[in-house]
C-alpha cells in the first residue's frame, strides 16, 4: 500500500492538469509585462520599466465573465488595491519592527477581504506580493512618489490592454455573472490571523538578518500557503523547493550568458507567457520558470545581479526559509483542533461583548 502511494505521488509529479483558463491570458500577461519593458529599453530606463512591468501582473485578475462593465470594474478595483499595497510597503519600510507589524496586519486584512468577496485565485497573493517587494526595498522617502507613479502607469497599461481585449473579444452575454459573497467570518478571521502571523515572521526574519532583498521569504511562504488543505500545502512546498532549485539554475544561466538589456527584456516576456501557461497545469514546472522571471524582474540592474553565484545562494536560502514557514503555517491553518477551538473562542467572545454592550 505504501509503495503504491509513493508510486502514485511520483507519477502525479509528471502529470499535467487541464487548464481552466483561456489561452488568451498568458499572452495578455506577456503584453502587460512586456510593453513597459520595451518602452523602458528604448527610453534608456530599464529600472523604472521593471517597476511598471511588475504592476502589469494585475492583468492576472481579469475575470472570465463576458460582461464588459464587470470586467473593467474588477480590473480598476484590483489595480487600485495593487497601488495601495505597493505604496504601503514603500511607506513603512523604514523600521524593522514597524515594517513587520504593518505588513502582518495588511496581509491579514488583504486575505480576509479576498476571501470575503470570494476573489478567485490568485486571490490576495499579488496584493501581498507587491507590498512585500516594496517593503524589502531600501527606504528612500524622496523616491516614494516617483515609484508609486511608475507603478500606477503599469496598472493603467494593464487596464488598457484589458479594455482592448474586451472590445475585440466581446460576446453577447447570455447570463449575467453576479459577484458572489463568501461569508464565513469566524473561519476567515482565524485563517487571516494565521496568514498575518506568517507574513510578519517572514518579513521580520528577512530584515533582522539584513538579507539583500527579504521579500523572497514572504512570497515563498505565501505561495505555499495557497494550498487548499494540509496535504496540498506540503505538496506545494515540496514542488516549490524542487522547482525553485531548477529555476535558480535557469536564472544563473541567463545572468551568466545574457548581457544585452534587450535580450533580458525578451527573456522576461517569454518566461511570463510560459508561467501563465503552466501555473494552473503543473505548479513545480511553473515555478521552474517563475523563479528566473521573478529574479529578472526584481534583480536586473542591482548589484547582486552582477554575481550569479551569490544570487543563486541567497535566493535559494530565502526561498527555502519561506517554504518552511509556509509549511509550518499550513499545519496551523488546516489543523482541525486549532480551527475548532479558535472559532469557539471567537463566538464566545462575541457573545460576551454583545452582553456587555447591552448592559
Amino acid at each position: 500500500m505504501k509503495s503504491d502511494y509513493i508510486k502514485k505521488e511520483f507519477l502525479s509529479f509528471f502529470k499535467l492538469k487541464p487548464s481552466p483558463r483561456s489561452w488568451h491570458i498568458p499572452f495578455l500577461a506577456g503584453l502587460a509585462v512586456g510593453i513597459p519593458l520595451m518602452f523602458g529599453y528604448f527610453l534608456g530606463d530599464i529600472k523604472s520599466a521593471l517597476t511598471a512591468s511588475l504592476a502589469g501582473l494585475v492583468i492576472i485578475y481579469i475575470p472570465t465573465s463576458n460582461d464588459f462593465i464587470e470586467t473593467m470594474m474588477k480590473m480598476f478595483v484590483c489595480s487600485f488595491g495593487m497601488i495601495i499595497s505597493y505604496g504601503l510597503g514603500l511607506t513603512f519600510s523604514f523600521n524593522l519592527w514597524i515594517a513587520s507589524l504593518v505588513f502582518g496586519i495588511f496581509s491579514a486584512i488583504a486575505y480576509y477581504i479576498a476571501r470575503y468577496f470570494n476573489l478567485k485565485p490568485p486571490g490576495s497573493f499579488f496584493f501581498i506580493m507587491m507590498a512585500s517587494m516594496a517593503i524589502g526595498l531600501p527606504h528612500h522617502p524622496e523616491l516614494i512618489p516617483k515609484r508609486i507613479g511608475i507603478f500606477t502607469i503599469g496598472t493603467v497599461n494593464a487596464c488598457i490592454i484589458c479594455l482592448i481585449y474586451c472590445v475585440l473579444n466581446s460576446k453577447k452575454e447570455t447570463k449575467k455573472n453576479l459577484t458572489t459573497f463568501h461569508i464565513n467570518p469566524y473561519v476567515n478571521l482565524v485563517e487571516s490571523f494565521i496568514i498575518g502571523i506568517c507574513m510578519l515572521v517572514s518579513v521580520f526574519i528577512g530584515k533582522f538578518f539584513n538579507l539583500d532583498y527579504p521579500y523572497w521569504i514572504p512570497i515563498s511562504s505565501l505561495a505555499v500557503l495557497q494550498g487548499v488543505n494540509q496535504y496540498h500545502i506540503w505538496k506545494r512546498g515540496l514542488h516549490r523547493i524542487i522547482g525553485t532549485t531548477i529555476g535558480l539554475g535557469i536564472a544563473w544561466l541567463i545572468f551568466s550568458l545574457v548581457t544585452s538589456p534587450l535580450l533580458i527584456c525578451v527573456c522576461i516576456i517569454a518566461l511570463q507567457i510560459i508561467v501563465e501557461m503552466l501555473i494552473t497545469r503543473h505548479y513545480a514546472l511553473a515555478v521552474m520558470f517563475l523563479t528566473p522571471m521573478g529574479i529578472l524582474l526584481a534583480e536586473t540592474g542591482s548589484s547582486t545581479s552582477l554575481n550569479p553565484d551569490y544570487l543563486l545562494q541567497m535566493r535559494l536560502l530565502e526561498i527555502l526559509i519561506g517554504s518552511v514557514i509556509g509549511c509550518i503555517g499550513g499545519w496551523f491553518l488546516y489543523n482541525e483542533r486549532i480551527r475548532f477551538n479558535s472559532i469557539k473562542h471567537l463566538r464566545r467572545s462575541k457573545v460576551v461583548l454583545r452582553k456587555s454592550f447591552q448592559k
